[in-house]
């Protein structure tokens, strides 16, 4: 007797030392990696927004009914709100519009960084109503995705999109929307792994499992390791294989080789516009300019002669940003640059533009959502019903 009660004394010890380590190990990574350095203290108290897929019905993939902020860049975090349908709309979905757009794309269509309301989906949508005024009322869907490209958009379309029944798709290309066809990389960001969840056990577990997982600095820590093993990993895939390592939007190799990415977004493409043509909407594609093509840096814009061939060949209207955004445009502005310690000190870092990661800011995106007004207003087939 004496025997089993010190075995489940020693148990308990061992339980408490684990917990407590696991609570000094949850302090410790909150202090050093993910520290509340909001400008505002009370942002702190929204929590993170669950950046994840929407497994319900409805006519967007983000979680549902979100209003909070996103901040996994910690000097630029921004609000974020969904409606219902999954949607980045602060407004419900209304079919009673006199026209419905519906916006897709990756992250420059989402539009980290910045609130919904100066994402270029929203910004066009008050444009139009400003050019159209009472003629007519325009609503404008933002259905992005962080990480979608080509297969990822079509996928979208075909389970929930082209349910929304819009007058108008617009899909906006981005150019690393090629290099994300690699195959790891399809492995990683595919939208039908992570939209996938056969039962409702299933999804009542993801979701606590995902709420937890975002309070919790070991799991979030867990998450980037991961992240950072498969960026490894893509990194050595695209170095040794060589249909893979032909995919870089800004070599002259463009490969319509089968398999390439190249070949494989093409593909993709055109089963887009077939879907968009068996259901009668009309498509619009756009595409949005790496910082690095302008003339500062000097990146070629390949990709954008390939998507516009694409879209000439399937008879699809095209407008390609970057000669649009290179007059007269301030890339600074446009953009968020990288932050370099090099180049600028700590105590500039929060009030310089240079705390994002290459994506829009809000003049960068109005600029879009300008030049896609002006399209739309002079194209008025694209609003005959």
């Amino acid at each position: 007797m004496h025997s089993v009660n010190v075995g489940k004394k020693y148990i308990l010890i061992i339980a408490a030392i684990s917990v407590a380590a696991i609570v000094f190990i949850e302090l410790m990574l909150r202090l050093a990696f993910f520290p509340c350095t909001m400008p505002e203290p009370n942002l702190c108290n929204y929590g993170v927004v669950k950046y994840f897929f929407n497994r319900i019905e409805g006519g967007g993939d983000l979680a549902p009914d979100q209003d909070g902020v996103w901040a996994i860049w910690p000097h630029r975090p921004y609000h974020v709100k969904t409606n219902s349908d999954g949607l980045r709309n602060a407004e419900e979905f209304d079919d009673e519009h006199d026209f419905v757009i519906l916006a897709v794309g990756d992250s420059f269509t989402f539009g980290p960084y910045v609130p919904n309301e100066d994402t270029w989906p929203a910004q066009l949508e008050r444009l139009l109503d400003i050019d159209l005024g009472p003629r007519s009322t325009t609503q404008v869907l933002n259905a992005g995705v962080s990480g979608y490209t080509i297969v990822d958009e079509y996928h979208y379309l075909y389970e929930r999109g082209v349910n929304l029944e819009p007058d108008l798709v617009i899909i906006a290309f981005f150019p690393n929307d090629i290099s994300d066809m690699r195959t790891l990389e399809r492995e990683y960001l595919a939208r039908p792994v992570k939209q996938v969840y056969p039962t409702s056990y299933t999804r009542w577990a993801r979701s606590i499992l995902t709420e937890f997982e975002h309070k919790s600095a070991i799991l979030r820590s867990a998450h980037n390791l991961k992240s950072y093993i498969v960026r490894r990993q893509l990194q050595a895939d695209k170095a040794m294989n060589s249909v893979d390592a032909n995919c870089d939007p800004f070599q002259s190799d463009v490969s319509i080789d089968e398999g390439s990415c190249w070949k494989s977004y093409s593909d993709w493409f055109s089963k887009t516009v077939l879907l968009l043509k068996q259901h009668d909407i009309p498509l619009l594609l756009i595409s949005i300019p790496d910082y690095r093509q302008f003339p500062e840096i000097g990146y070629q814009d390949y990709a954008q002669v390939f998507v516009g061939e694409l879209a000439a060949n399937n008879g699809i209207p095209y407008i390609d940003m970057l000669p649009h955004l290179t007059i007269n445009l301030d890339v600074d502005a446009a953009y968020l640059m990288e932050y370099v310690p090099q180049k600028f000190p700590v105590q500039e870092f929060v009030a310089d533009n240079y705390t994002g990661n290459g994506h829009m800011s809000s003049y960068g995106y109005r600029v879009v959502a300008n030049v896609i007004t002006q399209h739309l207003m002079d194209s008025n087939k694209l609003f005959e019903k």
